[in-house]
């Protein structure tokens, strides 16, 4: 079965198809209720192959924020003051504001991300790059607000796998709290030529 023939499936019957895929191959331990219908959404473009939808759902539950950082594409977030986006996401997060704008849904997210921008003086793709970067780990991906309320769904519903290797929201912010963002912003290249200079 193609991705056409599976994009052609009444969306009731593509949900069942896939619920079933991840639960059989462990990575969900139920194949019916919320979660799957979402994450059938948000992931069924990029599904070729009923195999693929393994891929896509582990990447998405994965966070390799420290690999996509050290790439070249993620040097140049780290330059735009990356870590400031993350002071003031780490603050959302730690007074509840977050959650409880998880907790409302999309709109709740979009008027958030919104005020968000805006006291950040950002918005487009500086907003949403950073934070897709923060909050995935990834550069690209699906719509970063379906993905984070899908994110925030799988910590709180139950229906991951504990061996699906999934970085729980709060866990991802554990990570961003430690992350050294000046040792991440020095160049390599320019430390080793220093090294060698003296």
């Amino acid at each position: 079965m193609n991705g056409q023939h599976l994009r052609a499936l009444p969306f009731d019957e593509l949900t069942k198809i896939l619920g079933e895929r991840w639960k059989s191959t462990g990575i969900l331990t139920e194949s019916d209720g919320e979660f799957i219908k979402e994450a059938a959404e948000l992931l069924k473009d990029g599904i070729d192959l009923v195999t693929d939808a393994d891929q896509r759902l582990s990447n998405l539950l994965s966070y390799p924020l420290h690999s996509t950082l050290a790439s070249a594409e993620g040097k140049s977030l780290l330059e735009d003051k990356l870590s400031e986006v993350a002071a003031s996401l780490l603050s959302a997060h730690e007074s509840g504001e977050l959650h409880s704008v998880l907790e409302e849904g999309l709109a709740g997210w979009q008027k958030w991300v919104k005020g968000f921008g805006k006291s950040l003086k950002r918005k487009g793709k500086s907003l949403f790059m950073p934070l897709r970067v923060l909050l995935t780990g990834k550069l690209h991906g699906p719509d970063i607000g379906a993905t984070v309320l899908l994110l925030h769904r799988a910590g709180t519903c139950g229906v991951v796998s504990p061996q699906a290797g999934f970085v729980t929201l709060d866990e991802r912010f554990n990570m961003l709290r430690k992350v050294d963002w000046e040792a991440l912003s020095k160049d390599p290249d320019q430390e080793s030529v220093a090294t060698v200079s003296h």
